[in-house]
């Protein structure tokens, strides 16, 4: 999660134009301590959306994404590439040849 915050604090600082080292910014309290208001906040999730390739979806919109490093970078590991694939298998989706062999894992289709 680490380096998602990073990843985060570099985008805070160029959406908003910062004039500050990102390893500066904390990882709580972002609103209070950079003056974010609800515009800046929505220009950062759009610059967040772009970064790393995900959708925040209307339902999830939140003063805690905006106000917390923690709670985004959470988001974004839990909603971005790659987080889709399990659930698109529970929804039904075919499995891979991979996955119903055992191709490269040992498994049946050595």
């Amino acid at each position: 999660m680490s380096d998602t915050k990073d990843r985060l604090r570099r985008v805070l600082v160029e959406a908003l134009r910062l004039d500050r080292d990102p390893a500066a910014i904390p990882d709580e309290g972002l609103r209070q301590a950079l003056d974010i208001d609800s515009v800046n906040g929505l220009e950062f999730l759009i610059w967040v959306e772009n970064e790393f390739d995900i959708q925040i979806d209307d339902e999830d919109l939140s003063v805690e994404l905006v106000d917390s490093l923690t709670t985004l970078a959470d988001y974004v590991e839990t909603h971005g590439a790659g987080a889709q694939a399990p659930a698109a298998q529970a929804a039904g989706a075919p499995a891979t040849e991979a996955q119903t062999t055992g191709a490269g894992t040992g498994g049946p289709g050595r």
